[in-house]
């Protein structure tokens, strides 16, 4: 039985100890905006006294892209890797979110944090007030432009007791449809896929105090698993497959889940198709993919 914790170190070691930790764990300081908490550097040089002590592997950090100030110090800290909420890269969009930053502000916070060799991950999300699948393909492409480490991607999603609660109640926002979010989404990983970045979460954190709050809007819990499936989809009927190769470990996620295509799946080291015009591999494919989609994305600000 864990017992309330004393200090941020005695928060740390339980978790050390629950989850086991080693050499290799790092070190997340989760929960709303850190740097903008009071006392946050304190709390920082708490936690970075206690993850030197545990011979951890460095501390990650989220927070909003205005609130990225004092870079020395979280390096000094040894703050590894900071996401960043910027949510959309359109502005008008941020507005009708209530997000209170500027889009200007994720390329300064992206380039102070580089500057000082902090690693950086932006969260996106989908289906916001006055959002549009141009508009999050364009997110994608601004955020892919940044030259980021590492991106996550959820479609938005109604809790309890929020603005946008209000929003759905009175009728004035509509939340996305599953099938529709994954159109989106498995897209903007394509995206990030064809530009070589790390697409570490697709789909909300599944905390359950946060899951009994949801309301409305696309949640399912392999919503990651299903929007890979949906872009390789994509690449399976608009080629018309008639046979799909690629490794054991991702059969779950091309052929799996669109059973309904009905494609005999071979076991190889790299994503390829064979159709009647010849074969083709994944990659290939997803860089013209991805150029078709450059053309469509666009943002009104």
């Amino acid at each position: 039985m864990r017992t309330f914790p004393k200090s941020i170190s005695d928060e740390i070691r339980q978790a050390y100890d629950f989850y086991r930790g080693d050499e290799n764990s790092e070190l997340a300081l989760y929960g709303g905006t850190f740097t903008a908490i009071e006392g946050w550097k304190d709390i920082l040089q708490e936690a970075y006294k206690c993850e030197r002590e545990l011979r951890m592997d460095g501390i990650r950090i989220s927070t909003r892209p205005d609130e990225i100030k004092d870079v020395v110090f979280l390096k000094e800290h040894d703050v590894r890797m900071v996401e960043l909420g910027a949510q959309s890269m359109c502005q008008d969009v941020l507005n009708a979110a209530r997000r209170d930053h500027e889009v200007g502000d994720v390329r300064l916070a992206v380039n102070k944090l580089k500057n000082v060799g902090i690693k950086v991950s932006v969260h996106l999300m989908t289906g916001l007030p006055q959002d549009t699948k141009e508009k999050s393909i364009f997110s994608a492409f601004e955020v892919k432009k940044l030259n980021v480490d590492g991106v996550r991607v959820h479609p938005t999603l109604i809790l309890k007791n929020t603005n946008l609660a209000e929003l759905y109640a009175k009728g004035t926002y509509s939340p996305q449809s599953l099938d529709e979010a994954l159109d989106w989404v498995s897209d903007m990983i394509g995206v990030f896929w064809d530009g070589e970045i790390s697409v570490e979460r697709i789909g909300m954190y599944q905390d359950e105090r946060t899951l009994i709050n949801v309301i409305a809007g696309p949640y399912h819990p392999s919503f990651g698993e299903l929007a890979r499936s949906r872009l390789y989809r994509k690449f399976l009927i608009s080629t018309s497959a008639s046979e799909v190769f690629g490794p054991i470990r991702l059969r779950s996620q091309i052929v799996g889940r669109n059973k309904d295509l009905g494609l005999n799946f071979v076991n190889d080291s790299r994503i390829r198709i064979k159709s009647e015009k010849g074969e083709l591999f994944f990659d290939d494919w997803l860089h013209e993919h991805v150029l078709s989609l450059r053309e469509m994305s666009e943002c009104d600000s």
